[in-house]
C-alpha cells in the first residue's frame, strides 16, 4: 500500500474561518438556553456545527471569553440541577412524590408478608432463623474455577506420578 502525499492547497484542511460576532451571539443565547442534562465542550463543538454550518475546534470556540462565560455559567446552572424552565411546577414534583412514596409502602407492605410466609414456611420444614441468616456461600469466580481445575489437574499428575514410581520400586526391588 502506498501513500500518495499530495502538495499544494488541496492538502491542507480547509479552516472553518473565523467566527462572526453574529455567530457568537447566537451560541452565546443557546448556550444560556442549553436544556440537556450534561454540557461538554464535545456536545458544544456538535451543537455548534449544527447550528452555524461550520465545525469550529474546541479551542477555537473556547478561546473567544463570551463563549466560555456562557459556557461556565451553564455548567454551573447544570452543576445545581436542572435548567428552572425544564423543571415541573413544584405542586406536580410534590403530587409526584407523595403517589411514589405511597406506591412504596405498598410494595413494602407486600414484602414483608412474603418475608413472613417464607419464615413460617422454613420453620415448619425444619429450618431455623439462625440458619436463614447464615452468609451466602461465596459467587465462584470463572477465575476461582480455572484455578480449582489446574489444582486437580496437579493432583492427578502427582497421583500418577506417586503410582509410578511405586511400579519402578517394586521393579528395581525383585
Amino acid at each position: 500500500m502506498s501513500l500518495a502525499v499530495e502538495h499544494g492547497p488541496a492538502a491542507r484542511p480547509r479552516s472553518a474561518g473565523r467566527l462572526s460576532a453574529g455567530d457568537i451571539a447566537d451560541i452565546v443565547a443557546d448556550l444560556r438556553d442549553w436544556s440537556k442534562p450534561k454540557i461538554t465542550w464535545n456536545a458544544v463543538v456538535t451543537r455548534v456545527q449544527g447550528l452555524i454550518g461550520r465545525r469550529f475546534s474546541r479551542q477555537s470556540l473556547e478561546a473567544q471569553p463570551a463563549i466560555y462565560r456562557a459556557y461556565a455559567e451553564a455548567k454551573k446552572r447544570l452543576r445545581k440541577g436542572l435548567p428552572l424552565a425544564k423543571r415541573k411546577p413544584l405542586a406536580e414534583r410534590i403530587a409526584a412524590l407523595q403517589a411514589e412514596n405511597v406506591r412504596l409502602r405498598q410494595e413494602n407492605e407486600v414484602l414483608l408478608e412474603m418475608f413472613v410466609t417464607w419464615l413460617l414456611n422454613a420453620e415448619s420444614h425444619g429450618l431455623r432463623a439462625e440458619q436463614l441468616d447464615e452468609a451466602l456461600p461465596v459467587a465462584a469466580l470463572p477465575s476461582d474455577t480455572r484455578e480449582r481445575e489446574l489444582r486437580r489437574r496437579e493432583e492427578k499428575k502427582a497421583k500418577a506420578r506417586a503410582i509410578a514410581d511405586r511400579r519402578r520400586a517394586r521393579r528395581q526391588g525383585r
